[in-house]
């Protein structure tokens, strides 16, 4: 039974990561509305572009063409209805894995176990945490440096290893269940089998699902960040100002 630990991780984190060519990794803290992108550090903003495209770096104008402009509005732009799609996505990411995780060991090891209630504590925290980081305010969005540093950024170490923790813990009273079964008739030992592979069954369905529901909200996520890349190394070619304050890495 040491597999459904690495099954039920693996799934959740393999959805969330995809893998190493979707990374987000912030280099400065975003603030950013329909009027406005500000980028900033902990000494202060870095740089702000305005509506038109008029950009600021460092409290300094700077004087950009009209083809500058242009481009420093898509861009700004581009960020702008990405962040927020950006927070929706890991919030609903965090609410497909409560649902999905809270049915699957339910189904397992039943509605009132440890399982059920410390997995609900450990996905609380991990949203939390994100919420900690990011903010959506009258339209004004901000997401901080540290707020992921990829697309499974809300769930550390910590959470992998409590849920690890858990079902390690849950399956040791599956065990024991079974052993109450054994010493039983033959005919509660079949029912109580075929019950338990139902039970299970219906957990691989649910972490299935899950995994499915994480894919699509993490492939999103990764063509945003693609688009907003190539607009940061086109801006980046254009305005020397910008080159060294690049926001995400490549």
């Amino acid at each position: 039974m040491k597999f459904l630990p690495i099954l039920i991780i693996g799934l959740f984190f393999s959805s969330m990561a995809m893998s190493n060519e979707c990374t987000i990794d912030l280099n400065y803290d975003i603030r950013v509305s329909s009027e406005f992108l500000e980028v900033s550090d902990k000494d202060g903003v870095v740089y702000e572009i305005r509506q038109g495209g008029d950009l600021t770096v460092k409290g300094a104008p700077v004087d950009l063409s009209e083809q500058q402009k242009e481009l420093t509005e898509e861009y700004a732009g581009e960020v702008a209805a990405m962040v927020p799609q950006w927070i929706n996505l890991v919030s609903n990411a965090l609410t497909v894995a409560e649902e999905a995780i809270r049915v699957a060991f339910s189904a397992a090891f039943g509605d009132n176990s440890a399982a059920v209630e410390k997995s609900t504590q450990a996905l609380s925290m991990a949203r939390e945490k994100f919420e900690k980081s990011s903010s959506a305010d009258g339209g004004v969005y901000t997401i901080k440096v540290n707020s992921l540093t990829d697309v499974d950024g809300a769930f550390d170490e910590d959470f992998s290893e409590e849920i690890e923790d858990i079902v390690m813990a849950s399956v040791g009273s599956l065990f024991v269940e079974l052993g109450k079964v054994l010493i039983s008739s033959d005919e509660d030992f079949e029912q109580s089998m075929k019950a338990f592979g139902e039970r299970m069954d219906r957990m691989g369905e649910e972490l299935e699902t899950m995994g499915d529901e994480l894919e699509k909200t993490a492939s999103q996520l990764c063509d945003d960040m693609e688009r907003a890349r190539a607009l940061e190394d086109e801006l980046g070619e254009q305005i020397p100002q910008l080159k060294a304050y690049r926001l995400f890495d490549s």
